[in-house]
């Protein structure tokens, strides 16, 4: 699921529709310090908001980008979500040239009006109007400016000023009108480092914010919202789908969603109560019983992609998804919750962003957030997260798609802000064991089981599991692209979901893996998990950085040497450690051609200033260094 910011539709809005005849789009008038490492200049963005009434609210857009380059083509896209709740009351696009000469005036019937989700007619009232602009010529500017109307006062437009890298902006500002007595509630981030000229009042927000040059992305930077200007708002009295609300914190608005949620779309047939309830018959442990239930799902439906926020927040009925056998996070979600009700499971339907980013629920500002759902089961020994949109992940198995953050877990009593599970690094767990054999031309000759848990069960899941024999072949050539001229005569993977591992176990053999050189014979002591890259060198870093995931790899190989050759080299013993993890590498002689290999890596997840990067990245340094350590031999006299 892509992140939504606060609304379904995209966040570039503004006060009043004008001709965009009355704007000089010439990049000459753009000031040179913002055409710096930019690949786009946003000349204005301007989000209008207007709150009319408890069920309705528009929204006005005017946006002009001019791109520099192919490579800022990304904001050459015009694109507004439609729905029977939210009417698209006028849209224009238009392009110029470098010296703002009007090229195209896009009509209406050059929008493609397409389905919000593809392969379902689950949602066919979510819809999109679309436009492409192909470009041929460089730079150029596209203009678009549209106004829309809905009931759907629950997502109330926020402002992300500078939503990507490398754009610069020239100008952008936001208002936002409410009704008398339709009190608007606000929050701020990362203003402190800029200049925002802002006005607020109980019914009244303008922010303006201009002449920021582009952010270049460094390795490891964070995500631009977490040091960056965001606004978030909401009201206290909203309206979703036609269903008016009142809240003024989680509690409240949990309590209202969970009713909101319950109308009607978690009643089953008896037939199918029936049936779940055979399946669980003789066994009283509810964790026992939810297993059994998770399964039934995962065996029976299959997952379809459509972001919360569009088809609204109401889930598809639970005899619908039962009945199709498929459904996005929301349906799949209260599917799964319905049997487990069925079978006295208790379980609550639980709201959560989710992607890579570890990005919260905002436990102390309520509001339409999130853009997924997963199911939270509490228990004496504390809460299980079920992912109900996976077919093969184990029961209770969350990664770093939703590990590590708040969310909101709607109860009958109210909403709850809850964290979801956190992965040690010894958790993200990679354990290698296997034997390797060299001859005397320098051939190899291995094999090799590597076990997955945590976040790298889910990576190498996602990766391998299902992949042919063709495919797998090609993704391990890659793991191990430092060995030249491979031979698979074993490939295979199996994900162990009781165990929560993924095994995948190979065996090849390659020439020329060690290197000669006259009468020596050098050896890469780790032929399995060698680190090869290193972060980037930035001179003069501008933002801080991010280590986004901690985890632990063990490696344990018996080598054997040629019985030809005599050794004349074996590395140390070495431990690195560092405020970013810890690397070591042992090697123990077994016999005089038998040495086992031992090497662990664990790497620690955190948030760093940018003066520590050249620290950090002297540490990955040194464990490529030692990565590439070598046995020699040389020819026995």
């Amino acid at each position: 699921m892509k992140r939504l910011i606060s609304t379904p539709i995209f966040l570039l809005l503004f006060s009043t529709l004008l001709y965009s005849q009355d704007y000089n789009f010439s990049v000459s008038e753009i000031p040179e310090n913002l055409k710096e490492n930019a690949n786009a200049v946003i000349r204005f963005q301007e989000l209008s908001v207007q709150i009319l009434a408890q069920n309705k609210m528009t929204v006005r857009v005017k946006k002009a980008v001019t791109v520099l380059n192919k490579f800022g083509d990304g904001h050459k896209y015009v694109s507004v979500n439609f729905d029977k709740n939210q009417k698209i009351k006028e849209i224009k696009t238009y392009v110029y040239d470098a010296s703002g000469k009007e090229i195209e005036k896009i009509k209406i019937k050059e929008f493609e009006e397409v389905s919000a989700v593809d392969g379902s007619t689950l949602y066919g009232d979510s819809r999109v109007l679309y436009y492409r602009y192909v470009p041929t010529a460089y730079p150029y500017t596209i203009y678009s400016e549209y106004e829309v109307e809905t009931i759907n006062t629950g997502f109330v437009p926020g402002w992300n000023p500078i939503s990507s890298y490398v754009t610069a902006v020239q100008s952008s500002s936001y208002k936002l009108i409410s009704k008398e007595g339709l009190n608007v509630r606000f929050k701020e981030f990362n203003f402190e480092d800029f200049t925002v000229e802002k006005e607020t009042s109980a019914y009244n927000l303008s922010y303006k914010i201009e002449n920021i040059p582009a952010i270049k992305k460094e390795a490891y930077s964070p995500r631009l919202s977490q040091i960056t200007p965001v606004l978030i708002t909401g009201l206290n009295k909203f309206s979703l789908e036609g269903i008016k609300g009142e809240a003024s914190n989680w509690s409240e608005f949990g309590k209202w969603q969970y009713d909101y949620l319950k109308a009607g779309n978690d009643q089953i047939l008896e037939t199918t109560k029936m049936e779940v309830t055979n399946l669980v018959s003789g066994v009283d442990d509810p964790i026992e019983k939810a297993k059994i239930i998770y399964k039934y799902v995962q065996e029976r439906t299959r997952y379809i992609s459509v972001q919360v926020g569009i088809g609204g927040w109401m889930p598809i009925p639970a005899n619908t998804v039962h009945r199709l056998g498929y459904g996005d996070c929301k349906g799949l979600t209260n599917y799964t919750k319905t049997l487990l009700d069925a079978v006295d499971v208790e379980s609550y339907y639980t709201v959560i962003w989710a992607g890579d980013d570890n990005e919260n629920i905002e436990s102390d500002f309520f509001s339409m957030q999130g853009n997924h759902i997963i199911l939270n089961l509490p228990t004496d020994t504390g809460d299980i997260w079920l992912e109900c949109t996976n077919q093969k992940v184990p029961f209770g198995y969350l990664g770093d798609f939703t590990d590590d953050r708040d969310a909101l877990v709607i109860t009958p009593q109210g909403g709850v802000i809850k964290h979801t599970k956190v992965y040690a690094p010894e958790e993200n767990h990679q354990l290698t064991t296997g034997t390797f054999e060299i001859d005397a031309a320098g051939s190899i000759k291995a094999s090799v089981k590597i076990d997955s848990k945590g976040t790298q069960y889910m990576d190498n899941l996602m990766r391998n599991d299902g992949a042919s024999q063709k495919e797998l072949e090609t993704l391990f050539k890659d793991y191990l692209s430092y060995i030249n001229n491979i031979q698979f005569s074993k490939i295979e993977v199996f994900n162990n979901r009781e165990a929560m591992v993924f095994e995948e176990e190979i065996a090849f053999s390659a020439t020329n893996y060690a290197t000669i050189s006259g009468d020596e014979m050098l050896i890469p002591i780790n032929a399995f998990n060698r680190s090869l890259s290193i972060p980037n060198r930035i001179r003069n870093r501008k933002l801080p950085f991010e280590i986004s995931q901690s985890y632990t790899d063990v490696d344990e190989i018996k080598i054997t040497l040629p019985s030809t050759l005599e050794v004349v080299y074996v590395p140390e013993s070495k431990v690195i450690a560092s405020k970013y993890g810890e690397y070591s590498i042992e090697i123990s002689k077994i016999d005089a051609h038998n040495y086992v290999y031992k090497r662990t890596i664990r790497i620690d997840e955190g948030k760093y200033p940018k003066e520590e990067y050249d620290l950090y990245r002297t540490f990955r340094k040194s464990i490529r260094k030692y990565d590439n350590s070598k046995i020699v031999l040389k020819n026995k006299n």
